[in-house]
């Protein structure tokens, strides 16, 4: 992990103890989730993939959206983003530098997935809570690596 991206965990870590939602403490998955997690991991890894950095975890209401930066090396990713019980549709994108969309996942669905190639650079992850039937709703996002 690199020192800027640790710092922004910091960073986000004494904010999410002030607020309510959004990124909650040390991306710790929620243990009702943990299963799922672990099986999706498995399974990606199974495929040549690696994890890259620690899940980032959210709390999110209908309608939240959660952005996060994130520096690539270069290669084949695949993301993931896993949402709890109560969770009917979220969807996941990422964006280039310039704003364009890479790849994305619109499916009505609590699991999208998205593979792509990159270059070395900055993108953003988009994560989007499209519904959730009993508000917060938990989503735990993935970042792997072939």
């Amino acid at each position: 992990m690199g020192t800027q991206r640790g710092w922004r965990r910091l960073v986000l870590l004494a904010s999410a103890a002030l607020l309510v939602g959004g990124s909650v403490g040390a991306d710790t998955v929620p243990s009702g989730m943990y299963g799922e997690y672990a099986s999706q991991r498995n399974q990606t890894q199974g495929y040549g993939y690696r994890e890259i950095f620690e899940p980032d975890v959210y709390r999110m209401d209908d309608g939240d959206t959660e952005t996060e930066e994130v520096g690539l090396t270069g290669g084949e990713y695949r993301f993931k983003a896993i949402c709890d019980d109560d969770c009917d549709d979220i969807d996941l994108e990422v964006l280039d530098s310039d704003g364009n969309v890479i790849a994305s996942d619109y499916g009505l669905d609590s699991l999208p997935i998205v593979s792509f190639r990159a270059t070395r650079g900055d993108y953003t992850v988009r994560l989007s809570m499209e519904s959730c039937d009993w508000e917060p709703c938990q989503a735990v996002l993935m970042y792997m690596k072939k």
